[in-house]
């Protein structure tokens, strides 16, 4: 078996196309940290502060703790070095006359806009962050262009041996031992539901915490007696519960390891059999009713379970090597100019 991964490899090096969905847009500005609005020229191109700002915002919006000054400033110089690689390998693509499917790009910019309920909401998302449509529409040329020559520098270069494959897993056996799991379905009274997260900032939502926790108690009690009046659980959660991703599949989970989860709903679940169901569970994001269909104790991974998995695992180790000296050459043949100290 020595099979190649060809597919794009989108590697950490460089930051990808900038998300505009969800919850991002409902965060504040980071707190003034002199970033000049020409943050670096790349051959006399400009990178411009309005994308690390935005990526800025998501970072300091997600961290689990207030990030120090210092810190801010050690995540700006982050994301310029690698806004400053993305245009590196961009103007790279373009010296190598690499194209990019104008249809492509329509087709993930539907993608980006779906999550929104017209045209409107979604130019006032891009608006709150200024950002446009251009400007994405650019950086998704640019991620699609330094794809396309990255794995030009890879394809045909690297090859795993079947053994260096059974010697990583028989080094690394600790690793594949898995935990308990589970399998449910459930349905979800969210206390933020879907719709109001793509559009209501989140300082509303904080001052609204308590009454929407409230309003999501209630529905799940609502579903918990028309369950017990014989409700059908898959039709139910299909029709009702605020969990898109498990919706269509009737509320199924998949399998879920313990402890990845809100521990409450590890605890529901431990005291269940499977085709049980639990009463009302709160965890931090709202309220559940929880179904077992199937439970498995904890093991070691065979072999044959993860070989595929390792394989991809080696051959993008190798790939990111190769990556970093091509990357590395194009940064010595390049004027480069840094203005954020």
């Amino acid at each position: 078996m020595k099979n190649r991964f060809y597919a794009l490899i989108i590697l950490s090096i460089f930051t990808l196309t900038l998300p505009v969905a969800g919850k991002a847009f409902a965060q504040s500005s980071p707190q003034s940290l002199n970033i000049p609005e020409v943050v670096a020229k790349v051959n006399g191109v400009d990178i411009q502060s309005k994308y690390i700002e935005f990526r800025l915002n998501q970072i300091l919006k997600n961290a689990k703790r207030p990030l120090t000054p210092r810190e801010k400033n050690s995540v700006v110089k982050d994301l310029i070095e690698k806004e400053v690689v993305r245009e590196l390998v961009h103007q790279q693509g373009k010296k190598n006359n690499l194209e990019v499917d104008s249809n492509l790009i329509e087709k993930e910019m539907e993608a980006l806009r779906k999550p929104y309920a017209s045209d409107e909401e979604f130019e006032k998302a891009l608006t709150a962050r200024k950002i446009s449509r251009e400007d994405l529409k650019y950086s998704m040329t640019v991620d699609i262009n330094a794809r396309q020559l990255l794995n030009e520098q890879i394809k045909g270069k690297i090859t795993i041996a079947d053994a260096d494959v059974k010697k990583y897993y028989e080094d690394n056996k600790k690793k594949f031992h898995r935990p308990e799991s589970y399998r449910t379905r459930h349905i979800f009274a969210a206390i933020f539901p879907p719709d109001m997260l793509r559009s209501t900032p989140v300082d509303e939502l904080q001052s609204k915490k308590e009454e929407l926790t409230k309003k999501a108690e209630e529905k799940i009690d609502g579903l918990l007696k028309e369950l017990k009046e014989g409700a059908d659980f898959e039709e139910l959660a299909k029709k009702k519960s605020d969990d898109e991703a498990s919706r269509e599949n009737g509320g199924d989970l998949d399998t879920i390891y313990k402890g990845v989860i809100d521990p409450a709903f590890d605890e529901a679940v431990e005291k269940l059999n499977p085709g049980e169901t639990t009463g009302k569970v709160k965890t931090q994001f709202g309220f559940h009713i929880i179904k077992l269909i199937e439970k498995h104790p904890a093991e070691q991974a065979p072999f044959d379970e993860l070989e595929k998995a390792i394989q991809k695992h080696l051959f993008m180790e190798e790939a990111k090597k190769l990556v970093e000296v091509y990357i590395e050459n194009l940064r010595k043949e390049a004027t480069i100019e840094t203005f954020y100290r």
